[in-house]
């Protein structure tokens, strides 16, 4: 859930796996993202900082 939080994404987005193949192929192509960059309504941004 946290990586999906990270993109901007709520964690219902996970029901997207109960989808044979299509849905775990995309579930992957959400973690591999950028997460979103500042803070979001999920908390801070856990690279901020980080140089």
């Amino acid at each position: 859930m946290r990586r999906l939080h990270d993109t901007g994404r709520s964690g219902w987005w996970w029901l997207v796996t109960v989808i044979p193949v299509a849905g775990i192929v995309w579930i992957i192509v959400l973690f591999a993202l950028p997460g979103d960059q500042g803070t979001s309504q999920y908390g801070a941004d856990p690279k901020e900082g980080v140089a």
